[in-house]
């Protein structure tokens, strides 16, 4: 079973997100800075456009935590550049002609904050934004339509304009819904096996104490019938009944502690514990014989499930076939099969679908296999088929 890997530490995300703010802040905001402080703007104008600069390098700071509220004050602080008056000075010299503050490196930015809030906030949200960033997008291109840069005039620069926006907006977007659908996708896989995991560790407690308590309750119904008549059996009888405690209890803690999350130290029960499992059975006072070839080797897993499948039919047997049935298990090799059949004689064989024939039938097809489970023309038969 795959179980998806623990997610890191928050904070050591937190600190990759400080440290994308801090880079980005090195190399795009001094050319802001500079580019607004000489640009010849009104004071109330450059106040504004300092602050909208900040505020989103800020934004970056908190997006990992907060993504909606970041990018709406990275909105907000990209509306104020879009809307300030052409920039003048030494920048705008080197660049041909003025120019808008909306082209300033720090708006950059704004395609970070477009990707946490897509990537990591619920619908609608994602949609919103994507709304707001092509509205965006569009005022941008209508702002610097009369942007005039060397060799760049009219159409191609109005086209290179659209084409970078709009694909800068589309990738920052799409790659934030592809984060958090491979998330969603991950979250299903480790709920899927966890679900997998329950039903596999339902199986198992089904299994011990079903088996368990059949047999200690037919060692307890013997004992009180010849315990007046034959004292001396009294003892082997209850240790039977001990042993059999003493298992259930040592199986039933090695689950517990699979679900604590410990990893189980106690071995699992495989194809060379049948034979165990039957002489227990007959002690118990169930007549069976086993026919049982040498299979080879076996995976563990196909081994544990022909130890549960002999397991739960012969305790339905104890519970369903009726007093003095006998029953018969066959272990064999057939091609490239392990082939597992239980059958009795038993006159009760009109036996409920429960959770344990579908346990067993889950059991098989997790390795590969098929069960078959039904009245035969003796009795009762369960045959298992599983690939080696």
């Amino acid at each position: 079973m795959t179980v998806a890997a623990a997610p890191g530490p928050r904070w050591l995300g937190d600190v990759g997100q400080v440290a994308l703010a801090g880079v980005l802040a090195l190399t795009l905001l001094p050319v802001g800075w500079t580019s607004v402080t000489e640009g010849d703007v009104a004071t109330g104008w450059e106040i504004a456009l300092l602050v909208a600069l900040v505020a989103l390098h800020a934004a970056v700071v908190t997006a990992r935590r907060r993504p909606l509220e970041s990018y709406v004050a990275g909105a907000l602080a990209e509306l104020v550049l879009v809307a300030a008056p052409d920039l003048g000075g030494p920048t705008a010299a080197a660049a041909g002609s003025e120019f808008g503050p909306v082209l300033l490196p720090s708006s950059l930015c704004f395609f970070v904050l477009l990707y946490a809030v897509s990537a990591q906030d619920r619908r609608p949200w994602p949609g919103v934004a994507l709304g707001i960033a092509l509205v965006g997008c569009l005022l941008t291109v209508v702002r610097v339509w009369h942007f005039d840069g060397t060799g760049l005039q009219g159409w191609t620069w109005w086209l290179m304009v659209t084409t970078a926006t709009l694909a800068a907006t589309m990738a920052a977007w799409a790659l934030g819904r592809f984060r958090a659908t491979r998330a969603a996708w991950a979250d299903q896989v480790a709920d899927r096996a966890a679900g997998e995991e329950r039903q596999r560790i339902a199986r198992e407690m089904h299994d011990v104490v079903a088996h368990s308590l059949a047999v200690v309750v037919s060692h307890a119904e013997a004992g009180r019938m010849v315990v007046g008549q034959q004292p001396e059996r009294a003892a082997g009888i209850l240790d039977t009944i001990a042993n059999t405690g003493r298992e259930a209890l040592t199986e039933m803690r090695g689950l517990l502690g699979v679900l604590g999350g410990e990893s189980s130290t106690e071995p699992q029960p495989g194809l060379a514990d049948v034979g165990d499992l039957v002489e227990r059975m007959r002690a118990a006072g169930l007549s069976v014989r086993l026919e049982a070839d040498e299979p080879g080797q076996v995976a563990p897993a196909v081994g544990l499930t022909a130890y549960r499948v002999v397991q739960e039919a012969l305790t339905n047997v104890t519970r369903h076939a009726g007093p003095g049935a006998a029953a018969t298990v066959s272990v064999k090799r057939t091609g490239r099969h392990l082939q597992v059949e239980v059958s009795d004689d038993g006159v009760g064989t009109q036996r409920p679908p429960g959770r344990g024939l579908r346990g067993m039938r889950e059991r098989v097809a997790a390795v590969g296999g098929t069960l078959e489970a039904g009245p035969s023309s003796e009795g009762w038969r369960v045959r298992a088929m599983m690939p080696l």
